[in-house]
């Protein structure tokens, strides 16, 4: 710890423990504690309210009320419970320890075998650890904060800058049919270079929008059938599929945890760009899954233009366009966007492809396991035991 003195409120029913206690924890003259005691848990809540302790030592026996009750009711109080308390007992169980531990009780320590020492590492270890805690909480919200105020900036500046743009497309079409077909070749060029030029921020402007809403605590995972997000997904780009002569072939997909939009997303994305930066021969574009351990591994496969092997550590870089011969002009978000929707997911995806032979994203999402009827997400959860 450091000089800075700190404040323990001593809960015991006997004036020669909380006696004891306070001689062990004097006993460190490099550490300068104030001591607060009292002989009840109800004036031990009232006195925590008052005195915003660093850290309570309570029997877990108390007449009044016991120490299982008094971390309860110091947790419904957003303000105290954070207080660190370590519960004491005149002799070890195994049983009490567990629900003191359970409870909400930073440690348990038995009355018999406690040392100076062991006191104050006891204390000092619970004062830190709490203190992470409200500085890791106090982070959480203010990155939500930031959050929402960056998803409200983002639909604001969406709405604001698209306004201008289609109010500059539509005045470009409206001079484009006003004036005289003896038009000269340049003019009528650069009419259609301002057209490309609007559109091509349209696109940019959205393209941001989506990037700038993945990843907020709103985006809830759920059991996602990676079936019928690509049934979405194709028949969107059926128009895209049909004009390119594009062919798409889907093997069987399983049921993965995760956002059912972000992922729709992903796969547009991945096949709109399958068809996009083709070959001379029709795009055939290949979609396949395989399970490895508790995560599915999943393919998006193309018979295109592909990318050079330099390029495969920057592809997912947001603003990165990548020069494979094609003239074919983007945002440089779509693949920025992919990588961050596989990692809200806590997944990765990665690419490998040959220039002038075609690409392959692969990407890994949670599996779900089917269970007394439900989906529920394949996890190990780590219980403690006491």
């Amino acid at each position: 710890m450091n000089a800075e003195k700190i404040k323990v409120l001593i809960i015991d029913d006997s004036p020669e423990d909380r006696e004891m206690f306070i001689r062990f924890l004097h006993q460190h003259p490099e550490q300068e504690f104030h001591i607060i005691e009292s002989e009840s848990g109800i004036e031990g809540l009232e006195l925590c309210k008052q005195e915003q302790p660093h850290c309570v030592l309570i029997d877990y026996q108390l007449p009044d009320l016991d120490g299982l009750e008094f971390i309860q009711s110091l947790a419904e109080d957003k303000e105290q419970s954070y207080i660190p308390v370590l519960m004491l007992t005149g002799q070890g169980n195994e049983g009490v320890a567990s629900e003191a531990m359970k409870g909400g009780a930073s440690d348990y320590l038995v009355k018999g075998k406690l040392t100076a020492e062991g006191l104050y590492r006891a204390v000092t270890r619970a004062i830190e650890k709490s203190t992470l805690l409200r500085t890791n909480e106090k982070q959480r919200h203010e990155i939500e904060r930031s959050y929402r105020e960056l998803e409200q900036f983002a639909y604001t500046a969406s709405h604001d800058l698209q306004a201008p743009l289609r109010r500059i497309t539509k005045f470009l079409e409206l001079l484009k049919l006003d004036l005289p077909e003896s038009l000269p070749d340049r003019s009528k060029d650069y009419i259609e270079r301002a057209l490309k030029g609007a559109a091509h921020m349209r696109a940019l402007i959205q393209d941001l929008l989506d990037y700038s809403v993945v990843g907020g605590a709103q985006n809830a995972m759920e059991p996602v059938n990676l079936e019928e997000v690509l049934k979405e997904v194709l028949a969107q780009l059926e128009v895209m599929i049909v004009s390119t002569g594009s062919t798409i072939d889907v093997s069987e997909l399983p049921t993965v945890l995760g956002n059912q939009t972000f992922l729709q997303q992903l796969f547009q994305n991945l096949i709109g760009n399958a068809m996009k930066f083709r070959r001379e021969p029709p795009p055939i574009v290949n979609i396949s899954s395989r399970r490895v351990g508790t995560t599915w591994i999943v393919t998006v496969k193309d018979n295109g233009i592909g990318i050079p092997s330099e390029a495969f550590d920057k592809v997912f870089g947001i603003f990165q366009r990548i020069d494979n011969g094609s003239q074919i002009e983007g945002t440089g978000i779509g693949l920025a966007l992919c990588k961050k929707i596989v990692e809200l997911h806590e997944g990765r995806i990665w690419v490998e492809s040959t220039l002038g032979e075609g690409t392959a994203f692969h990407f890994t999402l949670p599996a779900c396991l089917e269970r007394d009827g439900e989906r529920i997400a394949e996890r190990v959860v780590a219980t403690a035991h006491a």
